[in-house]
C-alpha cells in the first residue's frame, strides 16, 4: 500500500473515532483515607468518632447534589450512581482503597495521575459535612483530617420507680416509654423518638435530640432543653401497681394518676447531660394483714376447736367475701405449762383486696371475724377496720 493510501486510511480512522466518541483516555485508580475527630474534644489529640459513614465521589456535582438533597434529621442515602463508601473505626480512622477515574491528558503521562476526590461525612449525631482531597494513582493518600461538631445532644435519663407506701424502690417490673421531641425550626414535622425499657427498681436510658432549635440558637449558644414525656406501667398482664402522685398535685395527696390501661404519663424538661427523676406508684392490690386473737377470756377448754372465719365487706356493704378460716386452740403461756384457750391466728394472711381509688399512702378494708359454736351457729363476731400499712391485728371476741 502506498503512502497516499496509508494517509487516507489514517484520516478515515481518526474521523471514525471522533464520530463514535472513541478517544485515547487513560484509566487510573487510587485511594483516600484519614481521620475524623470530634471538634469539641478536649483531649490531645482530639477523640476520634466511630461509625461515621464516609462517601467519596469523583464528581463534585454528584457530591453536591446528594449533599443538597439531604433533609435535616433524616438518614442520608446517596442518589449518585458511583461513589466509594466506608465507615470509620473505633478511633475515627477510615480508608477507601480504590477509586477509579479517566483522564485524556494525564499530568504524568500514561504512567501516573492525580485528581480531586469529593467527600461526604454522615453520622446521626453530627449531621452531614462535605470536604475534598487529592488522590494519586496507585496509592492511598492518608491525608484527610476532618473535625465534626455534634448537632445532637445525649442525656442519660436515670429513673427510680418508688413505692410511696414504703418510700423504697418498688420490686415490680415496670415498662417505661420515653418520647423525645425531634423538631427544629427547619424540621417542624420530625417524629418524636421513642425509647423503651423494662426496669425493676431503678435503671437508665440514653436519649438523643437536636442540639439547637435554629441557626440563631446555635450562634447564640442556646442549646435545646426538650420536654420529654415519660410513660410507665407495671410490666405484667395483671396490673397490681399503678402510678400515683407524691403529694405533688393540687390536692396534696397520693391519688392514682394512671389512665384506664394502667399507664401513667408525666412531662419533664431535660437540662443536663445526666438527669435523674423519681416516678411514683403504689399498689392497687393490698395484702390482708394477719388477723389473730382470742375467743372469750375464761380460759376454758370448751373454747378450743371452734371454727373462726374472716369476711371482707363487699361493695354493697355486706360481709360476703370469705378470706379463709381456722380453729381456736390452746396456747402455752411461758414455761410453766399453763395454757390459754380459745386462741386463733393467721387469718387472711394469704389474701388481698383491691382498691384503685384510695388517696393516701395506705388503704383501709372492713373485715369481720366470726366464731362459730360447735353446732354451727354464730357464737360471736367482731368488725374491724384494717390498714394496708399494718401487717397484723389482734382481735378479742366477744
Amino acid at each position: 500500500m502506498n503512502r497516499k493510501a496509508l494517509f487516507a486510511l489514517a484520516n478515515s480512522f481518526m474521523t471514525f473515532m471522533l464520530l463514535t466518541g472513541i478517544s485515547c483516555k487513560s484509566v487510573f485508580s487510587g485511594g483516600t483515607g484519614g481521620l475524623v475527630v470530634d471538634a469539641e474534644s478536649t483531649s490531645v489529640p482530639k477523640a476520634g468518632i466511630a461509625n461515621v459513614d464516609v462517601y467519596a465521589y469523583m464528581s463534585k456535582s454528584d457530591r453536591d447534589a446528594d449533599f443538597s438533597a439531604w433533609t435535616e434529621g433524616s438518614i442520608f442515602t446517596p442518589a449518585s450512581d458511583y461513589y466509594g463508601h466506608t465507615n470509620t473505626d473505633g478511633d475515627g480512622a477510615f480508608t477507601i482503597s480504590k477509586l477509579v477515574w479517566q483522564e485524556d491528558k494525564p499530568d504524568f503521562g500514561k504512567d501516573a495521575d492525580y485528581t480531586s476526590v469529593y467527600l461526604i461525612f454522615y453520622h446521626e449525631n453530627y449531621g452531614l459535612t462535605k470536604s475534598e482531597s487529592v488522590i494519586i494513582s496507585d496509592s492511598v493518600s492518608d491525608t484527610v483530617y476532618t473535625e465534626l461538631t455534634a448537632v445532637r445532644k445525649s442525656t442519660v435519663l436515670n429513673m427510680t420507680f418508688e413505692d410511696v407506701s414504703s418510700g423504697a424502690a418498688t420490686d415490680k417490673a415496670v415498662y417505661v416509654k420515653v418520647s423525645v421531641p425531634q423538631t427544629t425550626s427547619t424540621n417542624t414535622s420530625a417524629a418524636a423518638k421513642l425509647y423503651e425499657a423494662t426496669i425493676t427498681g431503678s435503671g437508665s436510658l440514653t436519649i438523643s435530640y437536636p442540639r439547637w432549635q435554629s441557626a440563631e440558637a446555635r450562634s447564640g449558644g442556646i442549646e435545646t432543653e426538650p420536654a420529654v414525656t415519660i410513660s410507665y406501667c407495671q410490666s405484667e398482664d395483671q396490673i397490681t401497681w399503678r402510678g400515683c402522685y407524691n403529694a405533688d398535685n393540687d390536692a396534696g395527696d397520693y391519688s392514682f394518676r394512671a389512665d384506664e390501661s394502667g399507664l401513667t404519663s408525666i412531662t419533664k424538661t431535660i437540662k443536663n447531660p445526666s438527669y435523674s427523676v423519681t416516678l411514683y406508684g403504689k399498689s392497687s392490690q393490698l395484702s390482708v394483714p394477719s388477723i389473730g386473737g382470742q375467743y372469750k377470756s375464761a380460759d376454758s377448754e370448751a373454747d378450743d376447736g371452734l371454727k373462726v372465719c374472716l369476711f371482707l365487706k363487699d361493695s354493697d356493704g355486706a360481709y360476703s367475701v370469705n378470706l379463709g378460716e381456722t380453729s381456736t386452740a390452746a396456747q402455752a403461756v411461758g414455761t410453766t405449762g399453763t395454757e390459754k384457750h380459745g386462741n386463733f391466728s393467721g387469718l387472711g394472711s394469704s389474701y388481698y383486696w383491691t382498691d384503685t381509688t384510695y388517696s393516701e399512702k395506705y388503704s383501709t378494708a372492713d373485715l369481720k371475724v366470726v366464731v362459730y359454736a360447735a353446732d354451727g351457729s354464730e357464737a360471736a363476731s367482731k368488725e374491724v377496720t384494717v390498714r394496708s400499712d399494718n401487717s397484723s391485728y389482734n382481735v378479742q371476741l366477744p
